[in-house]
């Protein structure tokens, strides 16, 4: 599933993205967290640049930093440094899920794997 809130339109829109995943040995380790980044966005640029990470696991990070350098934006406003927070989490139930609030807020919700059983 994937989900996109549209915020009102005071900053760029987020117009493309590659569908984030779950790190694989993240999931395997079973950990979860957030990951907050920063990116700058030129004036009239279409593409983040300058991606940094300010908080995350380190088996979380470089995920959401190669997600962030693929998406692309509608930008008619001047040069800007952005925040966005990539939540990977597992739920209780359900498949996996990515949803967007605006270009703020990525979760990233994927059930957990199955244990080997002798």
């Amino acid at each position: 599933a994937f989900c996109i809130a549209m915020a009102a339109q005071s900053e760029p829109t987020l117009v493309a993205v590659s569908m984030p995943t779950y790190p694989p040995l993240a999931r395997q380790a079973r950990i979860a967290g957030v990951v907050k980044l920063t990116f700058v966005l030129s004036g009239n640029a279409g593409a983040p640049t300058n991606v940094e990470v300010i908080s995350g696991h380190p088996l979380l990070k470089d995920a959401a930093i190669e997600n962030v350098k693929t998406w692309k934006f509608r930008n008619s406003y001047a040069e800007g440094k952005y925040e966005t927070t990539f939540d990977y989490r597992f739920p209780s139930s359900g498949p996996q899920k990515v949803t967007f609030e605006s270009f703020h807020r990525v979760e990233v919700a994927t059930c957990l794997p199955v244990q080997w059983q002798p």
